[in-house]
């Protein structure tokens, strides 16, 4: 129905300039003569039009009707994209990866990247926001002179030349991949590029397509790809050669390229082939661009230069509060930027930029220089808690193992949420306060069992119907572990769960020590590094130390460090940023933290350390004032630095 009304209204439009007469009843037989007489690619047919035109003249009524309520609308772009976004799913659109601009964002784009003369290409059109004159009388203003719109959906290709055409502006649009276009394509040679491409994860692209195009740009630019890089990091890459040296480019997309592995060969990328003027993040726990989207919204300026010709500074802004696009382009592009109220501005000489560190940690710089200080895996073996493949079926609290009568033999004791553990230390205690409360204690966790198949789908076929699989013996441990079993197959659906067919046996999560130290692996309040004394185990969502190599003064003097005001600033130089302030510290992250080396300190202050965190410890268990404590940590840890 929004494909009809679309292009009803572009009808509207060609037939109040004088381009086609009124709509007549056959409205379909219309829209294709529309096609041939005004040469406008939109008018033509595709899937949704053979679906579309299956609707009865009653149902399409009162979508032709609103063609003039579009028509009338002051901002057609808005209102197309918010009409999109209401048709389509959430689900849909992060699968998509499609996330429409604000129309303040996308000003502010295009009025850095491109001047009223400039031809401006945006690979990625969708409602065409990022286009639109920047006249507020748009139905007078042709600002840029011409634009070129891309997409390779038919959609939103329709959606984009709609909404261009009736603010005026003059363009050529064109529904195929960008990917797949070279600028000889092009009518007329490119000044500036704006882009919201779409945001679909390596992992979600089908395999014969990404192996193309990753093929594919690595030949373009002349060099290594990471094969797990997003779509958009292709549509960055790919932009360039549409660009000559001076031109700019302005991209707004997830920041993780900032931190994650993929982005290092983006950032190289980047640093060899333009002067990355700005990057401006929005900050997750504050300003909040998409709504909707499970990420962190980024905004990079780029100028391009010659091959190796970079230089410059490149400025690092936060946006912590609702500011106008004119303050946050006058921090990006001013010789002198003055200090910013509304967040924070960090400028960095181009060339100190290393793609192989965090550069979202260049939001918040921090002054401490850890540049002499080993990684946190030369005293212990860091490991991500192992995935379940069904938490709420593996997992299970006292009264789940008293219904089922399972014996404490097929079951190992579990640490399930980070959540559940407060303070800075977890003990037998609470471990036993945790069952009482009728939390998740307990972990499924079998020896191999000759009698149960190896293979789910084996044994989901054996329980079908609930026939069964051992003889019905109420004394065997076995029998009632196959009845919980033959309940999760029935229940669950755990023959549909990829990682227990791949694991060597499936009815138990795969095997790992209980850690000696726990710390989250996501959080929005900070990471506590906690001491764990007990046979607890835990799962996906924390980071374990293992085969600690420390004596027990010196892990005590280490918990002290990573629990610090010191380390705080530098464990977020380590973590990723999602939506909503959510921070991500992975076990790679965790593995490269930077330590105090416990082991080549004074014995004096080893031990006062080690006090501070026991004092920490039980300070936390009663409620008291930790940040004193805290502070006392910091100031030892002062005579170190």
């Amino acid at each position: 129905m929004l494909n009809v009304l679309l292009k009803a209204t572009l009808y509207e439009w060609h037939h109040q300039h004088g381009d086609l007469p009124s709509l007549p009843a056959n409205t379909r037989e219309a829209l294709r003569q529309a096609a041939e007489q005004t040469e406008n690619p939109a008018f033509h047919e595709y899937v949704l039009d053979e679906i579309a035109w299956l609707a009865t003249d009653t149902n399409l009524e009162p979508i032709l009707d609103a063609r003039d309520w579009v028509l009338e609308s002051g901002k057609p772009a808005e209102t197309i994209g918010r009409l999109y976004a209401d048709l389509m799913s959430n689900d849909d659109r992060q699968i998509l990866g499609q996330f429409r601009t604000p129309p303040d964002v996308g000003s502010l784009m295009r009025t850095w990247a491109a001047g009223g003369d400039d031809c401006v290409l945006d690979p990625g059109m969708g409602a065409g926001v990022l286009l639109i004159p920047f006249d507020p009388q748009w139905d007078v203003s042709t600002d840029p002179a011409h634009v070129d719109g891309i997409d390779r959906s038919r959609l939103s290709h329709l959606m984009g030349t709609t909404a261009l055409t009736l603010y005026g502006q003059a363009h050529d649009s064109r529904a195929t991949d960008f990917l797949d276009l070279s600028p000889a394509d092009l009518q007329q040679d490119v000044n500036a590029i704006i882009c919201n491409p779409p945001y679909t994860s390596g992992d979600s692209l089908p395999a014969a397509y990404k192996d193309r195009i990753n093929t594919q740009i690595e030949q373009s630019i002349g060099s290594g790809i990471s094969a797990r890089s997003p779509l958009y990091a292709y549509f960055i890459y790919h932009a360039r050669q549409f660009l000559s040296a001076g031109d700019r480019a302005a991209f707004i997309t997830p920041q993780s390229f900032l931190t994650a592995r993929y982005g290092e060969s983006l950032k190289e990328f980047l640093l060899e082939r333009f002067s990355i003027k700005a990057f401006v993040q929005f900050d997750p726990a504050g300003e909040r661009i998409f709504s909707d989207a499970h990420t962190t919204a980024l905004i990079t300026f780029l100028e391009a230069t010659p091959e190796n010709e970079s230089s410059g500074e490149t400025r690092f802004i936060r946006v912590d509060e609702s500011v106008e696009g004119s303050e946050i382009r006058q921090a990006v592009e001013r010789d002198d930027p003055e200090s910013i109220d509304w967040g924070l501005l960090n400028s960095v000489p181009q060339t100190q930029l290393n793609p192989a560190r965090n550069w979202e940690a260049l939001f918040t710089p921090t002054d401490i220089d850890t540049s002499d200080f080993p990684r946190l895996d030369e005293f212990a073996t860091v490991h991500r808690g192992k995935t379940t493949g069904e938490a709420d079926f593996f997992c299970l609290s006292q009264a789940d193992v008293d219904d089922f009568e399972l014996d404490t033999q097929h079951l190992s004791r579990l640490i399930r949420q980070p959540k559940l553990v407060d303070g800075y230390d977890f003990r037998d205690e609470d471990w036993e306060a945790l069952r009482e409360s009728g939390e998740d204690v307990w972990l499924c966790d079998p020896d191999a069992i000759q009698e149960i198949p190896e293979s789910i789908d084996t044994f989901s076929d054996q329980v079908a119907g609930d026939s069964p699989v051992l003889p019905d013996d109420d004394s065997s441990t076995v029998a009632h572990l196959l009845a919980y079993l033959r309940d999760g197959v029935n229940n669950y659906d755990l023959s549909g769960t990829g990682i227990l067919k791949k694991r060597t046996y499936w009815y138990r999560p795969e095997r790992q020590d209980s850690p000696r130290i726990i710390v989250p692996d996501a959080s929005r309040e900070g990471f506590t590094f906690q001491l764990n004394e007990t046979e607890a185990r835990n799962i996906h969502n924390f980071n374990g130390l293992y085969d600690v190599t420390l004596n027990e003064t010196e892990l005590k003097a280490l918990l002290a460090y990573l629990n610090s005001g010191v380390a705080e600033q530098v464990v977020r130089n380590k973590t990723r940023t999602r939506q909503s302030g959510l921070k991500i510290l992975g076990s790679g992250a965790v593995k490269q933290l930077p330590v105090i080396d416990v082991t080549d300190i004074d014995d004096e202050m080893t031990t006062d350390l080690a006090d501070l965190f026991d004092e920490l410890r039980e300070t936390a268990r009663v409620g008291g004032d930790c940040e004193r404590v805290i502070s006392r940590v910091d100031a030892v840890l002062q005579q170190i630095l």
